[in-house]
């Protein structure tokens, strides 16, 4: 999901926010119980019906009842004066609602988005300057936010974001316990929900959970989905007959796609919604689908395929090396790799933000001078690459509306927790690629 990278490590001013850390964030002692809790703390916060996340709702509710928003009071007062005045040089203008009504005008101009600030909670986060606990702040119902969702994101080079327990346990998660079972984890975390919750921002028809590639602004996401389609078939020289492999199918849309062109498809991952999902939809097409749960880097056969097609996964799959060696192992003389993925400049570059509620374990945006450098130890080589940044801008603020128009059927369905810690991750990611600190790539790769 990159003009520096360093900018998209923080992922906008209010995406990246995280929770805050433990004050003690130096000590992280290597024993057994303390892993453990670690490990537990981790699975709690990636929960899609995280009790943590409905405590924080919850207490945002009692704490922004008419009682609570009585009065600021001097110590709030006091808060509000500190952001606003670590604000007052930033070239967004914004009006902070405070929680007994009185509004603020941070900045000058015309204000492009309004933060209602609900508790004296939210008013700790802000004046914290912190991008994580402004996004605690918000995913708790702390804060809401209205107006121009990419302006808040601006904002992201005036706040910090410093976790350093959020940072460790990104790596000692597959140094103990290996990188298969880590993939598993931050794979089931993301995508182990009822595949409803994304539908109701992917397009209905296309499915797709990766940039479409977009001709001009006013094109329906829809139609660049299936121009990307086209490309990927045409680039792969596909055939009825032929036989692929797909890393990650999520919930089919690609498959289908290939599958009414006379294509066999085969398709691994480690969702076990996304292969019940995929399972489902076979047999309701009549269609001859194999889908296998198993990790890339796990996977054996004595099968090639014609095509191996890495949509939207790459950014799962930062261990370069032994993921093409596999792909050779798998791809036959002549045959061809799609892959397309979010990048960036920096290895392991990510908020704290997108560690805790959208992305865990150590997984990266796509690095492409790094990725190149692996290729070229091998056989294979590039035959297409195209940047298709501005097409993942396009796509992002897309689904970003469409999650908006369908805001209270996800909170009645999955929960306000879901809606709210998504939110952020959409209009975020639309505004990173929209700044130029993310880039995306796609490319056809050719087997000799």
């Amino acid at each position: 999901m990159p003009a520096d990278c360093a900018h998209a490590g923080r992922a906008g001013a209010l995406e990246s926010g995280v929770g805050s850390e433990p004050r003690d964030v130096g000590r992280v002692h290597a024993t057994h119980h303390t892993l453990v809790l670690l490990q537990s703390r981790r699975e709690c916060e990636y929960s899609s019906s995280s009790v943590v996340g409905a405590e924080m709702l919850q207490q945002a509710q009692i704490e922004s009842s008419p009682r609570a928003q009585a009065a600021v009071g001097p110590i709030g007062r006091m808060l509000v004066r500190r952001f606003v005045n670590y604000l007052r040089n930033a070239s967004t203008t914004f009006e902070l609602v405070l929680p007994d009504g009185l509004v603020r005008r941070v900045g000058d101009g015309a204000p492009s988005f309004r933060v209602h600030v609900k508790t004296n909670r939210a008013l700790r986060a802000l004046a914290s300057t912190d991008a994580g606990r402004i996004g605690d702040a918000y995913v708790a119902g702390d804060i809401d936010i209205e107006g121009d969702m990419l302006k808040p994101f601006e904002l992201r080079n005036s706040l910090s974001d410093s976790h350093p327990m959020t940072t460790v346990w990104r790596f000692l998660q597959p140094a103990l316990f290996g990188q298969i079972h880590t993939n598993k984890q931050a794979i089931s975390a993301h995508y182990d929900i009822d595949p409803e919750f994304f539908l109701s921002f992917l397009d209905p028809e296309v499915p797709c959970y990766t940039q479409g590639i977009f001709v001009n602004d006013a094109e329906t996401l829809n139609a660049a989905t299936r121009r990307k389609f086209d490309y990927v078939y045409t680039g792969c020289l596909l055939k009825p007959g032929d036989h692929i492999l797909e890393v990650g199918p999520g919930w089919g849309a690609w498959f289908e796609y290939a599958w009414r062109r006379g294509v066999k498809c085969t398709g691994i991952t480690i969702s076990q919604i996304s292969a019940d999902y995929l399972k489902a939809r076979s047999a309701a097409l009549h269609a001859d689908w194999e889908i296998l749960i198993c990790d890339l880097l796990a996977y054996e056969t004595t099968r090639t395929y014609d095509a191996v097609v890495i949509m939207g996964v790459m950014e799962h799959l930062p261990q370069y090396k032994p993921v093409l060696e596999k792909v050779i192992a798998v791809l036959k003389p002549g045959g061809r790799l799609f892959i397309d993925a979010s990048a960036c400049t920096k290895k392991f570059e990510l908020s704290s933000y997108m560690v805790k509620y959208i992305y865990g374990g150590n997984h990266s945006f796509l690095v492409l001078h790094d990725f190149l450098d692996k290729l070229a130890q091998t056989p294979m080589r590039v035959e297409e690459l195209f940047n298709d940044r501005h097409s993942y801008f396009l796509t992002f603020q897309q689904w970003a509306r469409n999650f908006d128009r369908n805001r209270e059927l996800v909170i009645q369905r999955f929960g306000e927790f879901n809606y709210r810690r998504f939110r952020l991750y959409l209009w975020g990611a639309a505004y990173e690629f929209l700044s130029r600190s993310l880039d995306c790539y796609r490319m056809i790769i050719h087997n000799p």
